[in-house]
Parts: C-alpha cells; structure tokens; sequence
C-alpha cells in the first residue's frame, strides 16, 4: 500500500498564492462560499505577526477527473485549469487561504475591499482604520507586495524614518516566511476521502457524505438541497414530518446503479438525478403512505430513515401504486423484524443492498420471507427509556399507534400524524404512573422514563390527569366510562395490568403490559416462520435524545 498522507512544514503564504494563481490548488464544490468579514482577517493577520500558529491546511491530490466537481471564485480570476494534469483540493482551509489572499494581494471580493486592511506602525497591529487622517497606517498589501515594498523602504528610510522603516522590513519578512503546515492526501479515490470530509469541521459545520453528493450532481438547473427543500415543503410531508436528506440519496443511488453504498452515491450525476428525481419522489411518497399503515404516522418514530429508501424501490422497480396483501405481508415481516432485530443499527448501507435484492426478488413475483431472529425479553424492553434514541422505543410507539390508541375517559380517537411522539415535552406523550410521583411510587427515574410506562392520549386528556395517581384517575373513569378496559386494550393494558395500576403497583403493571407488548411483537415478527439468524448489535440507547419529561407532562 502506497502512502496515503504527507505532512509539508517547508511551505509560505507566496507558494500557497502561487499554488492558487497557477489553478494548481482548487475548492471543491461542497465548500462555503467565503463568508469572512475583514475583522476576521484582521485577527488572522494578527496571529501571523505575533508568530502564533493558524492551523494547518488540509489538501486531497487528484486529478482533472474531479475537474468539474470544482467551485470557482470567479473574481479573483483564478486559471480553471491546472498548470499540469493533477491539482489539489482545499479540503480544510479554505477560508482562512482565500481570506489571506485577498487581504495581502489587495483584492476586492463579494463588493468588500480587503486593500483597506492596513498595518498600524505606531501599534503594530493589523486594523481596518476608522478614520482616513489616521497616521502611520499602510495597506497590508503594499507591504507584501515586493514593488511596492520597495517603494515603501524607499519612502521611510530615505525621509531618516529609519525605526518605521524596520516594522516594515520585518513585517514584510514575517508574512513573506511564516511557516505554513499542509497535510496532504494523496492516493485516494473519492469515496476514500469520505470519512475525511465527514470528520473536518468548518466553522461548526461538519461535512457530510450529501454535501459531496450534492456538490458532484449539482447544475444551475438542479440543485438537489433545494429540490429535497422543496419537497419536505409540502403541506401533506409537513404532516408526516420533514425527510433526512440521507433518505434522498440512498433512493436515488439503489433506482440508478441497485446499490447504495457510499461509492454509488457519490457516483451519481446531474443526469441521473434529474432523469430520476421525479419517479423517485413518487415513490418516496407511495412509501410513505405504505409505513403508515405500520403505525409510522411520524418520521420522528419510524425505526430507521433507511427504510424509506428500500421500500421505495419496491415501488420503483415494480412501476405499482400499490402492493397486494401477499407481497404487503412479506414486506411488514421484513420491516417489523429489520426493526426490532435492529437491523441497520450498523453495516446499514451493506445489509440494505442485500435487502434490496429481495425487493428485487418480490417485483418478479418470487414470494419468499425475509425475516431476522429477534431476542427480546420483557425486562429489554423495560429498559428502553422514552428519553433516550432507541429503534426498539420507536418500533413500540409503532405498534401503540397501530393500535388506534383511544382516551381512557370517553373512548376519544388519538389523532397522531401530528404528533411529534418521540419527544418527551409533546402534550400527547403521558407517563401512566406521572413522573412527578416517582419518589412517591419508589421508582427510579430510568424506570418511570420506561416506554411501558409510556401511552399516547390527547393533549386534553393528559393535561387533565396532571399529576394525579392512576388508583386516583383510573378509579373516575371507571364510573364515567363503562368500555374503559376497551379504551385501555388499545394501548396493552390488559384486565390485570387494569388491577395493578389501580393499586398503585407500578412493577406488575410494566411486567403485564411488557407481556403484552412482547406477544404482539413476536406475532408481527412472524413468530413461527423461519428467520436469518444474526448478531444482536450492542444496544443504541445510549444518546440522550431529549430532556426529561416535564413534570406538569405527567
């Protein structure tokens, strides 16, 4: 294997300029447009005087194959082609280089004039003068440029100003050999840099793989961050919730190449993706509709935003605007255990390729299960916290919403395709046993964050149980509502896991209703069919998603 990284200490700022004048060095698409103020430079320039270090540059050498996949500053007049057949991209640094550049070759950029930077003799500071009668300030350019250096040695040592002549000479020096750290990657494909660019930040913004997806697709007539915008504007999505840009371009790639991994991505085109983008949403919003009837009625708890992808592409291959019973029972197999097997909590694009093949499969009429062993036990699911990400905790609100969740008191239909469910500050969210009462009920806070100890009901329905004991709210509805054990098989509360929260016992009560859950889960997991066997992944419930529940949220 071949060296894939080489640190430089021996550069200057006029090899990085020439580099740049030369078309040599260039700014990949996915880049910031530059955005500095001159103050900004100002204190950059400043860091250089004082000999302070500014970080180093990070450039990835290719060739004129990435051509267009290059963003040019038109202004400052930059050569698009390289002076040989290689060039570099700036990959980390481009704004402090372009904010040099046009700060010490006096240029103007954006309508902004970076030849006002001046450097103040007396102060010997780098400052943007705020009054034009104010001595002793030169124009940062004058003094890097070497003609006119010249003249400005010229100027002060044959006037006797000997003292200001050698602040000049040796701030001239000091930019012209302040020592400048490249680190270079060389020997990699595009798809090998991905990591890279994703663990770069910029400013706060770290890059991503659709930024370089975006950047390589991109035309003046398909923008593909404002098409996904325009999409997720739609007053039907809003409802459903705003779709991950991922979802887009894991579709894209699996409907032109079949696969979706991170090199398919990238190898994607402004033409595929227009031919393509039409049909692909089409079938996003078909998708939809087809994991709403899985209790999906909010992105925020659909399990994995990867499978939005897959099953589109059922729909895309098949050319369908509807699955029949037969193929639509394999499919909710498929999604119920990828789900609570949890699937894709790693390798996702790999184990998402072989799934597709069993799309494939389905849309020329092969009708074979594709199933995943799932381990699950009562007490893992009592562990599932409801503040805490866990595609577990949003494969059971699935299930919860699928079973047409019903208000204890008057049997009212919990609407959901509204709700935000996994957030915890949601008015539809409701602890059984209020959060609040915890020390009261001698539970811990992990325990009454339990989702067994989660339902769904109406924002007038929780605000009006407050904090109050179930023994004490169960015990009114009761009398007001005779179908209230109806009302409650909607949400897994069976006759005895009834009894145990009337008596304020909240352990027998998450074991019942966890029995419950755990039942319908391996009958929607198809129990008894025969299922792949694979590595149970090590839990994902260690993010915190969101803040506690609020007390006055039960």
């Amino acid at each position: 294997m071949g060296q894939k990284i080489e640190i430089i200490n021996n550069w200057t700022l006029p090899r990085i300029f020439q580099e740049l004048e030369n078309g040599n060095m260039r700014i990949p698409r996915f880049q910031r447009a530059y955005v500095w103020e001159r103050t900004k430079i100002v204190s950059l320039l400043n860091s250089i005087y004082k000999q302070y270090p500014i970080g180093s540059f990070f450039l990835w050498d290719t060739d004129m194959k990435m051509d267009g996949f290059c963003r040019d500053i038109t202004d400052l007049g930059f050569p698009k082609k390289p002076e040989a057949s290689k060039f570099s991209f700036i990959l980390d640094g481009q704004q402090r280089i372009t904010s040099l550049y046009v700060a010490l070759r006096g240029k103007t950029l954006n309508e902004v004039e970076y030849g006002k930077i001046c450097f103040n003799l007396d102060q010997r500071v780098f400052k943007v003068p705020k009054l034009k009668t104010e001595q002793n300030n030169i124009p940062v350019w004058k003094i890097y440029n070497d003609q006119e250096y010249g003249n400005l040695l010229q100027e002060y040592y044959g006037s006797g100003r000997i003292e200001f002549g050698n602040i000049i000479k040796d701030c001239h020096e000091l930019l012209i050999n302040y020592p400048v750290s490249i680190i270079k990657s060389m020997n990699m494909e595009l798809d090998e840099v991905v990591t890279i660019f994703e663990r770069i930040n910029q400013g706060g913004k770290r890059l991503s793989l659709f930024d370089l997806v975006h950047a390589s697709v991109w035309s003046e007539d398909f923008d593909l961050r404002n098409k996904i915008a325009e999409f997720n504007s739609d007053p039907v999505i809003k409802i459903f919730g705003t779709l991950d840009s991922e979802i887009f371009t894991q579709s894209l790639a699996l409907n032109v190449s079949g696969d979706c991994t991170n090199r398919h991505q990238l190898n994607l085109t402004y033409e595929k993706c227009k031919a393509n983008w039409k049909k692909t949403t089409e079938c996003i919003r078909l998708a939809i509709d087809f994991v709403k009837n899985l209790g999906v009625q909010q992105i925020s708890i659909i399990p994995y935003n990867s499978i939005l992808a897959v099953i589109q592409h059922y729909f895309f291959l098949s050319g369908e605007k509807y699955i029949n019973a037969e193929v639509k029972n394999l499919i909710a197999g498929w999604f119920w255990t990828v789900t609570f097997s949890q699937r894709y909590s790693s390798s996702t694009l790999t184990r998402m390729n072989e799934d597709v093949l069993w799309i494939n499969a389905l849309t020329k009429g092969e009708r074979s299960p594709r199933l995943f062993s799932v381990k699950l036990t009562v007490d893992d699911l009592l562990r599932v916290r409801m503040n805490l990400r866990s595609v577990i905790k949003n494969g059971i609100l699935c299930l919860m919403a699928l079973n047409g969740p019903l208000d204890f008191d008057n049997g009212a239909i919990v609407t959901l395709d509204k709700t935000n469910a996994s957030r915890s500050n949601s008015k539809e969210n409701h602890h059984f046993f209020p959060y609040a009462l915890r020390n009261k009920l001698g539970i811990s806070q992990d325990e009454a964050n339990s989702v067994l100890n989660f339902a769904f009901i109406t924002k007038r329905l929780n605000q009006q149980i407050s904090a109050k004991f179930p023994s004490v709210y169960l015990k009114n509805y009761e009398q007001d509502n005779s179908d209230i054990l109806k009302c409650l098989l909607t949400h897994f509360i069976d006759e005895k896991a009834f009894a145990a929260a009337k008596a304020d016992n909240f352990k027998e009560f998450v074991s019942l209703r966890g029995t419950a859950i755990l039942t319908t889960i391996q009958n929607v997991c198809c129990a008894n069919e025969k299922k792949e066997v694979i590595q149970m992944p090590e839990s994902d419930e260690d993010v915190e998603e969101f803040e506690l529940f609020e007390e006055e949220n039960n």
